[in-house]
Protein backbone atom coordinates (compact mmCIF):
# COMPACT_ATOMS: atom_id res chain seq x y z
CA UNK A 1 0.00 0.00 0.00
CA UNK A 2 1.25 3.18 -0.72
CA UNK A 3 1.22 6.21 1.03
CA UNK A 4 0.77 9.86 -0.10
CA UNK A 5 2.25 12.30 1.99
CA UNK A 6 1.32 15.78 1.69
CA UNK A 7 4.31 19.02 2.32
CA UNK A 8 1.51 19.96 5.00
CA UNK A 9 1.98 16.19 7.05
CA UNK A 10 5.32 15.84 5.83
CA UNK A 11 5.91 19.54 8.13
CA UNK A 12 5.14 17.89 11.08
CA UNK A 13 6.32 14.30 10.36
CA UNK A 14 9.97 15.68 10.67
CA UNK A 15 9.42 17.71 13.60
CA UNK A 16 8.22 14.63 15.81
CA UNK A 17 11.33 13.70 17.17
CA UNK A 18 11.18 17.75 18.70
CA UNK A 19 7.44 17.39 19.30
CA UNK A 20 8.81 14.04 21.28
CA UNK A 21 11.64 15.78 23.45
CA UNK A 22 9.35 18.46 24.39
CA UNK A 23 6.80 15.88 25.58
CA UNK A 24 9.00 13.89 27.39
CA UNK A 25 10.48 17.35 29.02
CA UNK A 26 6.77 18.39 29.99
CA UNK A 27 6.32 15.02 31.71
CA UNK A 28 9.44 14.87 33.60
CA UNK A 29 8.54 18.27 35.35
CA UNK A 30 4.90 17.09 35.88
CA UNK A 31 6.41 14.11 37.19
CA UNK A 32 8.87 15.40 39.68
CA UNK A 33 6.19 18.25 40.94
CA UNK A 34 3.76 15.16 41.71
CA UNK A 35 1.24 16.52 39.44
CA UNK A 36 1.13 13.82 36.48
CA UNK A 37 -1.44 11.30 38.98
CA UNK A 38 -4.15 14.14 39.60
CA UNK A 39 -4.98 15.23 36.31
CA UNK A 40 -7.17 12.81 33.94
CA UNK A 41 -5.33 11.12 31.25
CA UNK A 42 -7.50 13.42 28.57
CA UNK A 43 -6.98 16.41 30.03
CA UNK A 44 -3.17 15.69 30.40
CA UNK A 45 -2.98 14.81 27.11
CA UNK A 46 -4.51 17.94 25.73
CA UNK A 47 -2.43 20.23 28.05
CA UNK A 48 0.70 18.90 26.85
CA UNK A 49 -0.94 19.29 23.56
CA UNK A 50 -1.33 23.03 23.78
CA UNK A 51 1.91 23.53 25.65
CA UNK A 52 4.29 21.78 23.31
CA UNK A 53 1.86 23.77 20.08
CA UNK A 54 2.24 26.95 21.85
CA UNK A 55 5.90 26.84 22.11
CA UNK A 56 7.47 25.26 18.54
CA UNK A 57 4.45 27.63 17.08
CA UNK A 58 6.15 30.35 18.79
CA UNK A 59 9.77 29.52 17.76
CA UNK A 60 8.77 29.50 13.94
CA UNK A 61 9.05 32.37 11.97
CA UNK A 62 5.01 32.04 11.05
CA UNK A 63 2.46 35.03 11.49
CA UNK A 64 -0.72 35.36 11.14
CA UNK A 65 -3.46 32.94 10.27
CA UNK A 66 -0.77 30.52 9.52
CA UNK A 67 0.25 30.80 13.29
CA UNK A 68 -2.64 29.94 13.87
CA UNK A 69 -3.12 27.16 11.66
CA UNK A 70 0.41 25.60 12.47
CA UNK A 71 -0.43 25.27 16.19
CA UNK A 72 -3.39 23.93 15.46
CA UNK A 73 -1.57 21.24 13.42
CA UNK A 74 0.67 20.33 16.02
CA UNK A 75 -2.13 20.17 18.99
CA UNK A 76 -3.91 17.66 16.45
CA UNK A 77 -1.11 15.41 15.36
CA UNK A 78 0.25 15.24 18.90
CA UNK A 79 -3.42 14.00 20.04
CA UNK A 80 -3.37 11.41 17.39
CA UNK A 81 -0.07 10.87 17.27
CA UNK A 82 1.02 10.55 21.10
CA UNK A 83 -1.03 9.63 23.14
CA UNK A 84 -0.04 5.94 23.73
CA UNK A 85 3.50 7.41 24.39
CA UNK A 86 1.84 9.17 27.14
CA UNK A 87 0.02 6.19 28.35
CA UNK A 88 2.73 4.39 28.79
CA UNK A 89 5.36 6.98 30.57
CA UNK A 90 1.99 7.31 32.98
CA UNK A 91 1.28 3.53 33.64
CA UNK A 92 5.30 2.63 34.10
CA UNK A 93 5.73 5.56 36.69
CA UNK A 94 2.29 5.68 38.35
CA UNK A 95 2.85 2.38 40.61
CA UNK A 96 5.93 5.18 42.31
CA UNK A 97 3.10 7.59 43.41
CA UNK A 98 -0.24 5.60 43.72
CA UNK A 99 -0.04 4.15 47.42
Amino acid sequence: MKYVITENQYKLIRRESDMERRIDRLLMMAKLQNDLYFVPLDHLILHIADNVAVEMANESNVEGDDYITFRNQIKQYIRSNFYGHIKDFLEKNKEKYVS
